[in-house]
């Protein structure tokens, strides 16, 4: 009993510096910035408020300088995501996007087709669906194919239309899919086997020293086997 009331008190504690921190920040921000509270401010804070509003042109304008950059690779691509709020705005065909696009984290891409489902005509109404989805203050990682030509008529218009934040997703959804899966999970290396957990492993009772992994849905015909064939040599038609 001693020791949860001891937790209790502690959190509680936490919770109320962590309230007068704030409070306190509130106050400070009124002292400097209204006309008739600002002469009772100390001269460090006034000090202080100063220096923010100087760091503050320099800071958007590393931003600004990092949302024109050429391009994002998928490993800090994953990253904007996840932690800065980015979202995947896919301009691939819709019939592209319906076969094939990120699902995870939920909720992260939204498609607005820059061409139509011929991959050649011209969305007139690209802009249009872009608003309707995201705001022009909204930190956009635009995708195509292969991050080439539709990403730059993309972010073309997307700059012209005062969309700050959007940054080009390096190689597109190919650039992503060497590195993560549509759901977000980190691909082996190519040659190298990682389970899923759902596999199974079965022994080759007619063929001596085999053992195979495969689905559990029974796909025997890409199963991966330690020895036991010889190069050419296919699985028994029994199997």
């Amino acid at each position: 009993y001693r020791a949860t009331t001891e937790r209790a008190h502690s959190v509680l504690k936490t919770r109320y510096k962590r309230a007068i921190a704030q409070q306190q920040r509130l106050f400070q921000t009124h002292l400097v910035r209204c006309r008739l509270c600002r002469p009772l401010a100390t001269p460090q804070l006034l000090q202080q408020h100063r220096l923010t509003q100087q760091r503050r042109p320099q800071q958007r304008q590393q931003a600004a300088c990092y949302a024109s950059s050429s391009s994002i690779g998928a490993e800090e691509a994953k990253r904007l995501i996840e932690r800065e709020g980015y979202k995947i705005l896919d301009v691939r065909s819709a019939r592209d996007y319906d076969a094939k696009h990120i699902t995870k984290p939920a909720r992260c891409s939204i498609n607005a087709p820059v061409v139509q489902n011929d991959n050649v005509t011209p969305n007139a109404q690209f802009l249009a669906e872009v608003a309707a989805q995201a705001s022009k203050a909204s930190k956009l990682l635009v995708m195509c194919a292969d991050g080439g030509a539709l990403s730059d008529s993309a972010l073309t218009q997307l700059a012209e239309s005062a969309y700050s934040g959007a940054v080009r997703l390096q190689g597109g959804y190919a650039g992503w899919s060497e590195v993560w899966s549509p759901s977000g999970k980190r691909r082996p290396p190519p040659g190298r086997w990682v389970s899923t957990g759902k596999e199974a492993l079965k022994s080759g009772l007619n063929i001596p020293g085999v053992a195979e992994s495969y689905d559990e849905g029974g796909n025997l015909t890409s199963a991966r086997w330690a020895k036991g064939l010889q190069e050419g040599e296919q699985l028994p038609p029994s199997w």
